[in-house]
């Protein structure tokens, strides 16, 4: 039953894969801005090697690889890597990344990285997993997570009209308490930031409506094209907004 779960998850993943965020050289990016505060706390990516856990599209990745001297990307999502390959290829850094498609709970590589790194990923369910996260890095453990907030009024709207509560996923509390049953001491900031996305109203359907299957619920199709449909503003486009709040956790090993 639990392969079964992580196949299906995978799956999901895959399917989000082309409306997931990907690379920008923009300066003014929140991920530019996640760089900037890590370096703040005096760790620095120059010359070092990297594995990112769930990695995704590699929105960190290839900001990363363009300072380190190696990453491991790895994702338990084929398309997610794909993408992130074709862009890794088109910022000439193909030669600084590996990719490795595997689920983190089942990546067994004993090699151990100067700097581990992970951002918004739903790998950690465990404290092994964070424990395993611990164990790969030699200088630096980075962890970007869920802080307790995510507010977005198409999806509380579509949740509440299934009779569901829209939730923040699971994130920084699970690790902070393993952090503090270890004795590990570690800085933690919360970061509130707003992210708009603008999606044609076949796009927002498909969001919404994967949204409900990554919780397990079943979807009402027609109601949630109703809704979207209400939504759409004079240009074709349904505005996600999506307030959200983060933890930047770090510890040195």
């Amino acid at each position: 039953m639990q392969k079964k779960l992580k196949n299906s998850s995978s799956v999901l993943w895959n399917k989000k894969a082309k409306q997931y965020a990907r690379f920008s050289q923009n300066k003014n990016t929140f991920q530019h801005n996640i760089l900037e505060k890590i370096a703040q706390r005096g760790i620095h990516f120059e010359g070092k090697t990297v594995l990112d856990i769930g990695c995704g599209t590699g929105i960190y990745t290839l900001l990363i690889a363009n300072l380190a001297h190696k990453v491991m990307a790895l994702d338990f999502s084929q398309e997610m890597l794909t993408i992130l390959e074709i862009d890794a290829r088109n910022e000439n850094l193909l030669s600084k990344i590996s990719f490795t498609c595997k689920a983190w709970d089942a990546y067994e590589e004993e090699e151990r990285f100067d700097i581990s790194f992970s951002s918004m990923s739903p790998a950690f369910k465990s404290d092994e997993d964070f424990e395993k996260m611990h164990d790969s890095a030699k200088e630096y453990c980075v962890y970007l997570g869920w802080g307790g907030k995510r507010e977005s009024e198409v999806l509380n709207e579509v949740f509440q009209a299934h009779g569901l509560k829209l939730k923040s996923p699971l994130g920084s509390q699970n690790l902070k308490e393993w952090l503090e049953r270890k004795k590990i001491t570690y800085l933690c900031e919360y970061i509130e930031d707003e992210w708009n996305t603008l999606k044609s109203e076949e796009e927002a359907i498909e969001s919404v409506l994967w949204h409900l299957e990554i919780n397990e619920a079943k979807a009402d199709v027609s109601l949630v094209k109703k809704i979207i449909h209400q939504r759409v503003d004079a240009l074709g486009f349904v505005n996600f907004k999506v307030k959200v709040g983060l933890e930047l956790i770090s510890w040195e090993k």
